[in-house]
């Protein structure tokens, strides 16, 4: 019985072992106050640990307020958390699926990976802090910074632009600063991440210059862009940066062959 007993024990150990070595696709923290308010404090503070203070004295009304973020509440919550949002999971709304914190601060890797926190994480172990890694064992390369989390871009929210370039920072929220996201774990933010520099012919800045950047090209030949997309429109420097191939400081017509050159769908 004895020797029985030790063999079910080494098992049990041997399973959890098993388990622990495992990939993890969790999340270290289920929910935000399972840990991450540590760092980043309460969502009704107005300054986080950190030292990021938030406009109106209130985290969760830069995240809500039409004034700022402008997020749709089910995108994080969902009906019965507790307003302690899970960082995997939310409601979700009719046009995304509920992601919870990840919608935001993660991107989409496919396969088992999914929708995941995946640059925040390496930008945690960057920065000392080794608690989701040592799980998360199994964590691809982290998307480039200009790659945009899921509910960018959508009707739920304000937030559109991994980037956040100058001299706008339209995304930025917080106050005295111009940081935003480091979504790639290189601790380099937004706009000083070289994968955000501005390819030449991408006016809507998905990452390639295809038919969509037409519209785009055509209002910056008569000024500043007033394409609703991207949202915000370029301005005048944003178009000469983006779409001035000759460089006469001018988008005209002396531009629009090299621009149909760099269009991936063009066929000569």
């Amino acid at each position: 019985m004895r020797s029985r007993l030790r063999l079910g024990g080494m098992t049990i150990l041997g399973i959890g072992l098993w388990a622990i070595l495992q990939p993890d696709t969790t999340q270290a923290y289920p929910r935000y106050r399972d840990g991450c308010h540590t760092c980043h404090g309460r969502f009704s503070d107005g300054t986080s640990p950190k030292g990021t203070v938030f406009p109106g004295d209130d985290k969760h009304r830069m995240h809500r307020s039409a004034t700022y973020m402008n997020s749709d509440c089910d995108l994080c919550h969902t009906s019965t958390d507790d307003r302690n949002p899970w960082t995997g999971s939310s409601d979700g709304t009719a046009n995304n699926v509920g992601y919870g914190c990840t919608g935001c601060h993660g991107r989409d890797y496919g396969g088992n990976t999914g929708v995941s926190g995946v640059g925040l994480r390496a930008h945690h172990t960057v920065n000392g802090v080794p608690d989701c890694a040592m799980c998360h064992i199994d964590d691809p390369l982290p998307l480039p910074e200009n790659v945009a989390p899921p509910y960018y871009g959508t009707v739920d929210t304000n937030a559109n632009d991994p980037c956040n370039l100058a001299p706008e920072f339209w995304e930025n929220w917080s106050i005295g600063d111009t940081i935003g996201l480091d979504n790639d774990g290189d601790d380099l933010y937004d706009e000083a991440d070289p994968d955000c520099a501005p390819v030449a012919g991408d006016a809507n800045g998905d990452g390639v210059v295809d038919l969509d950047d037409y519209p785009v090209f055509a209002d910056c030949m008569g000024g500043p862009s007033q394409s609703p997309i991207p949202t915000p429109p370029l301005t005048t420097q944003e178009c000469l940066d983006i779409l001035d191939f000759d460089g006469d400081l001018d988008v005209d017509e002396g531009d629009y062959g090299e621009f149909l050159t760099a269009f991936s769908g063009y066929l000569p």
